[in-house]
Parts: C-alpha cells; structure tokens; sequence
C-alpha cells in the first residue's frame, strides 16, 4: 500500500510515534521518529536519501511543526508534510498552512491515518487514485 514511502514522524510523545510508525510500517513504509525540532534535525542529517513524507505535530516543545516543515524542505525538497494536532485550536491553525498542507486531528484510527497518507500520496501525484 505505501511501499517505497520513506516517512518522518515527529511528536514529543514517543507513545504516538511508536503507534504512527507501526501502522505505517505495516502499511509498507520505512518510518523514522524524532521527538521535537532538533531530533527531527538530527534525523534528516543522517539521512542522505531524503525523505518522501513528514508527519509532525503543530506544537512541540523545542519548536513547531512549521519549524519541522521547513527543515525537511531544506533536505528534501519534494517531501510532503502532513501535520497533526490534539489542539482545540487546530481548525483554524490549517487555515495558516496553506491550501496544500494535509492535516489530522488527534486522537486518530490507524484507518484514518492510513487513509490520510494516501490521500495526500493522490493528491499530489504521486501514486494513482484506487479504482
């Protein structure tokens, strides 16, 4: 379903990356973790192939999801990113996103999860839709 993805998924709640990243590895993704801005760093310094998708939280505690955005950008520049918040405030944050950010709300099902993913994979071209 999501093979060859390569995703980093970023949150200071090492519990919801670990969920994150054993749904989307069964799904067939490679799924890398950080906790926060400077692990996210981290990451994509080791990494020389990129990334093909983040998925961050809007707020961490050393930074945002923004700041994570821009990092991954800065190394791979055709990532997609996908942010996810538990925050009252969340529906109106996506408005300052921009038309193109993919969202979900926490908590979430590991279906809908999924199902964002390959939303977001569709809709930017990257995969075709089901049919």
């Amino acid at each position: 379903m999501l093979e060859h993805l390569r995703v980093l998924v970023v949150d200071d709640e090492p519990d919801l990356c670990e969920i994150v990243r054993r749904v989307l590895s069964r799904a067939g993704a490679e799924v890398l973790t950080a906790s926060g801005l400077a692990g996210a760093e981290r990451v994509l310094a080791d990494r020389p192939k990129g990334i093909d998708l983040a998925i961050t939280d809007l707020k961490l505690n050393d930074g945002s999801g923004v700041q994570v955005a821009e990092a991954v950008r800065a190394s791979s520049p055709e990532a997609l990113i996908m942010f996810m918040s538990g925050l009252p405030y969340f529906d109106a944050a996506v408005i300052d996103l921009g038309p193109d950010a993919s969202v979900i709300a926490k908590p979430f099902r590991a279906t809908e999860l999924v199902d964002t993913v390959q939303t977001a994979l569709i809709r930017a071209g990257r995969v075709p839709p089901e049919g």
